[in-house]
């Protein structure tokens, strides 16, 4: 009775007159409303119909908005939004040159026609869709073709994909292309990669399958409602809601879409593919297979050592338990004979500390020469790394507490209640196409404000509802509710066009204010800047900082898309994840190293291994879709910036590309390192500033090279005044370690 009076309240069902006023039904359960841009007082301020809901909030509180950004800072701005990469010296001085009244709006375009739009905005998206490309738990086993669904999104990114069709090829691409060629429809079916993209068991001996299953299934809602719903489903799974309106046959009727999905690797690849992949692999295979042998066998006498002292070891409960027939065992002695399995394992340290050391140089050159030949292996004939299944949904019940074990009540593929009053189930048979369709209703209430809060949230730093994974009623209340209907009307009536919306944006007057200025007033009235008096200054992501720091040294290698990348790990990183396992099979690092700088986006995604400089600037880390990094401050991150390898090796390659192509005036080096940088030229008292670094710090190292120190000179700088070069090094450094490097303007 208590649930059902919460849930007739939230969605305004019962009232009583002259007792109880009946309660409005929560906003984001509404479908949005037909707005129109307010009227304001300084029109000309207004660009975009963005800036009249922008500008109406401001005026009623008695705000102005900032002055807008100067060109450089704003090129900037768009060129990292828009591409996750700064802008080169020449971009700059074309647009500071163009006096065109739409200089900035061709820009924008240019922007979005790049492919490396499409890489930048496919991170975001992948970060919500909880992409990796291992499955997590503790084998952490790797998925080799889960990188075909980034391309996905990569590709559907810049091709401008309608989001209804994104959506909708994410949630039921594999029915889209059931009876169809799959080589001719591969994007479809690549799409479906989606409903994997979450941590996964491997069903072995010791995990029960039911229960695995129960967990896959469990992780395809939860993100059906984190991603495209932006809701807490999951929060239903053992009990109604606590705050919404889900109950929990609701968050079972919604499971029993994906009842029948089932996981499935797909061949692309033809027969004469897999025919030239066997003639080039199977000797290395096979090769391969004879050195593990070799391995084996000069394991096998330490390993039944050690095995044996710690059975000697045990307790004389475990060893009985041991010598027993398992067939006769008792319950207790089959638990202490399990125990004793775990107790007596033997760890790959372990028989590599009781080796000899004749033996362990016969073995370390074994293992190098499998995995030479490793490296030779062709990739793998592709496959869709996808789902597939039964066309009728298999039987669903609702679980009490969430437990596999515990059935009750059997359900149906069903649409929520709640959201039922605003937008009616279609017409057709309950499968994904039909929860796909009913998603992309142009009335539903969620679908369309999610995804442009989404977009809004990575322009200005935070979205317009703050909790883009909660639309629920204990999210945020959205910043500017009438403009977030606005938009999401908007992005329907464009054709769910994202690029339109991106546009919207970025030309808008809210878009292009300055970061950086000083209202005491409206620092009062509103300190958080929830209603955008000036733009937000956001720190860069990981990737971004990376890419960033690739770009402008002139490193980063441009491919675009292909198999990921595995660059070289640092040594603790080994120390703490590789607990399983010999860590030199574990990682086997891309021979190719131009590879190695690559974007970001490329490098292997594998969970629970991150890189430092990425795992330091939050990252990440797949276990969740995550809808907003948080951004940390602490004291690692200075010192990865300033002593990490990465940095220190770029920082060289920096200064060679500066004196490469300015020879060795400090005045052009100091200028060309600022605009390459920071995109734009030194200030007087940098310029002074900078000139004398490098005089004193040439005249510093150059003591060090006569006494035969170590100093960092960039490759290539023979012909060069050595101290001066080495000094450019740390120059470079500290230009990359500036907070203008650093944080977006």
């Amino acid at each position: 009775m208590c649930r059902a009076l919460l849930l007739g309240l939230t969605l305004g069902l019962l009232s009583t007159p002259g007792t109880l006023a009946a309660e409005p039904i929560h906003w984001a359960f509404q479908k949005p409303r037909a707005v129109q841009p307010p009227s304001v007082q300084h029109k000309n301020w207004v660009q975009t119909p963005i800036d009249a809901f922008i500008l109406a909030r401001l005026e009623k509180a008695g705000l102005r908005p900032a002055p807008a950004a100067d060109r450089a800072t704003l090129l900037r701005r768009i060129t990292f939004d828009l591409t996750g990469l700064p802008p080169t010296p020449e971009e700059c001085a074309a647009f500071l040159a163009d006096t065109r009244p739409d200089a900035y709006a061709r820009v924008v375009d240019r922007l979005l026609a790049s492919p490396h739009y499409g890489e930048r905005w496919a991170q975001h998206w992948l970060d919500v869709a909880r992409f990796a490309e291992s499955n997590g738990y503790e084998v952490n086993a790797d998925r080799l073709h889960a990188w075909r669904y980034r391309d996905y999104v990569v590709n559907a990114f810049n091709k401008d994909k309608p989001y209804d069709r994104f959506l909708t090829e994410q949630l039921a691409g594999d029915l889209l292309a059931r009876g169809k060629n799959p080589r001719e429809n591969q994007e479809l079916l690549l799409a479906a990669g989606f409903n994997r993209c979450g941590q996964l068991h491997l069903v072995s001996g010791n995990i029960d399958p039911e229960e695995a299953r129960q967990e896959v299934l469990t992780e395809m809602t939860g993100a059906l409602g984190s991603v495209f719903l932006g809701l807490t489903l999951n929060c239903a799974r053992c009990h109604d809601h606590k705050f919404d309106p889900i109950e929990q046959k609701d968050y079972f009727q919604l499971q029993a879409f994906f009842s029948s999905a089932q996981l499935k690797d797909v061949d692309l690849a033809t027969a004469e593919e897999k025919a030239a992949y066997d003639r080039k692999a199977n000797p290395l295979k096979e090769e391969m297979a004879r050195l593990r042998q070799q391995v084996n066998a000069i394991d096998a006498p330490y390993r039944t050592r050690l095995v044996e002292a710690k059975k000697a070891a045990l307790e004389p409960s475990y060893r009985e338990a041991l010598k027993l027939d398992p067939s006769k065992r008792t319950v207790q002695q089959q638990q202490l004979a399990a125990h004793a399995a775990i107790l007596t394992k033997v760890t790959w340290d372990e028989i590599l500390e009781a080796l000899t050391p004749v033996d362990r140089e016969r073995r370390t050159a074994l293992r190098a020469r499998m995995h030479a030949l490793e490296a030779q292996l062709p990739p793998p004939p592709a496959q869709a790394w996808t789902l597939g299944g039964a066309l009728l949904p298999a039987t669903t019940h609702i679980l009490k507490r969430g437990d596999v074990k515990r059935k009750g009540e059997k359900v149906d593929p069903a649409y929520p209640q709640f959201l039922v009053s605003a937008v009616a189930p279609p017409d057709q048979k309950p499968d994904r196409l039909a929860l796909a369709r009913w998603l992309t209703h142009p009335d539903h209430p969620l679908t369309a404000r999610v995804m442009v809060n989404r977009l809004w949230q990575h322009h200005f730093g935070r979205g317009l509802v703050a909790t883009p994974n909660d639309f629920g009623t204990r999210g945020a209340a959205p910043s500017h509710p009438e403009l977030l209907d606005w938009l999401a009307r908007e992005f329907v009536r464009s054709g769910w066009s994202i690029k339109h919306m991106h546009r919207l944006m970025v030309l808008s007057s809210t878009y292009q204010q300055r970061s950086q200025v000083r209202n005491p007033q409206a620092e009062k009235v509103d300190l958080a800047n929830r209603w955008l008096w000036h733009m937000n200054r956001r720190r860069l992501e990981a990737e971004a900082l990376r890419d960033g720091v690739l770009a402008v040294a002139g490193t980063l290698n441009p491919k675009v898309g292909g198999p990921s990348v595995r660059v070289p790990l640092e040594p603790e990183v080994y120390d703490l994840i590789f607990t399983e396992g010999e860590p030199d099979g574990l990682w086997l690092v891309t021979p190719d190293e131009k590879e190695h700088t690559r974007r970001t986006l490329y490098l292997f995604n594998k969970r629970n291994v991150r890189l430092p400089l990425l795992e330091a600037f939050d990252q990440p880390d797949t276990l969740n879709s995550c809808p907003v990094r948080p951004v940390s401050t602490f004291a690692p991150q200075a010192l990865i910036l300033l002593n990490g390898p990465f940095m220190q090796e770029q920082s060289k390659a920096f200064a060679a590309r500066l004196l490469r192509e300015n020879g060795a005036k400090p005045e052009r080096l100091i200028d060309q390192a600022y605009q390459r940088a920071l995109n734009r030229s030194p200030r007087r008292s940098e310029r002074a500033f900078s000139l004398a670094f490098l005089s004193e710090q040439s005249e510093f190292l150059r003591d060090r090279l006569r006494a035969r120190l170590p100093v960092q000179v960039p490759p290539s700088a023979e012909e060069i005044d050595p101290a001066l070069a080495a000094a450019l090094v740390d120059f470079c450094l500290a230009l990359l370690n500036s907070n203008e490097f650093v944080y977006l303007p």
